[in-house]
């Protein structure tokens, strides 16, 4: 009896913690915790995902060439009212190689060695006197049009690599012509200082002229 009381009292003790998993030459991890965190951070990459990839800030008609000035309920519907703000946002989500990349692509003109510009950034922040605002490029193209609705009850631990884990989230694509596809999004996240991050894309692209899915897993850092 004693010797079915001690299994008992050790059984309760396993189910009640998170199980810890590791594998060999990768991280342990608690495994509830990055399900949680996941979820967490994914809600969060939505709306930036929209900003960097999708129809982004909406803008006004005011401006020259090719940049028009942000329209004011955007800033107030995202939260975001500067370009420092969008960073910090940003680096709340993303890891900070993914961060920097995303600013570099999407944040800074590039040019040649003349001096021309071979890309354009998407926002930059005008300053005028005491008027300060991101300014939006409203010829860009940009690459995400569909919608993406995350199945976040099906978040599961796919793969650890290192220190990277990969998750798996179950995700409805929709077109703007309404034709959906579900498929499996695959996720990094890593651990930083200030908690995890995700360290890849978290958005995917479904081709509006094709049946083509665009899987960004090897988007990263």
């Amino acid at each position: 009896m004693r010797l079915k009381k001690i299994i008992a009292s050790l059984l309760i003790a396993v189910l009640s913690v998170s199980v810890l998993v590791s594998c060999e030459n990768d991280r342990e991890y608690n495994e509830t915790e990055v399900i949680l965190a996941a979820e967490s951070l994914i809600k969060k990459s939505e709306p930036l995902n929209e900003i960097y990839y999708g129809k982004g800030f909406l803008f006004t008609e005011t401006g020259s060439g090719i940049y028009k000035k942000i329209d004011s309920l955007e800033c107030e519907r995202y939260g975001i009212h500067t370009i420092d703000a969008l960073k910090e946002r940003t680096f709340e989500v993303f890891s900070t190689d993914r961060a920097e990349l995303m600013f570099s692509t999407h944040l800074s003109s590039i040019q040649d060695e003349d001096g021309n510009i071979l890309h354009y950034a998407r926002y930059y922040q005008h300053t005028s006197g005491d008027e300060s605002y991101i300014m939006v490029n409203g010829i860009y193209e940009y690459s995400m049009t569909n919608r993406t609705v995350y199945d976040y009850s099906g978040i599961s631990v796919y793969d650890v690599e290192g220190e990277i884990i990969i998750v798996s989230v179950p995700v409805t694509l929709i077109r703007t012509d309404g034709k959906e596809k579900r498929t499996e999004l695959k996720i990094k996240l890593i651990e930083e200082s200030k908690g995890w991050r995700i360290c890849s894309a978290s958005h995917a692209v479904y081709d509006e002229n094709s049946d083509a899915y665009e899987d960004l897993l090897n988007q990263i850092k």
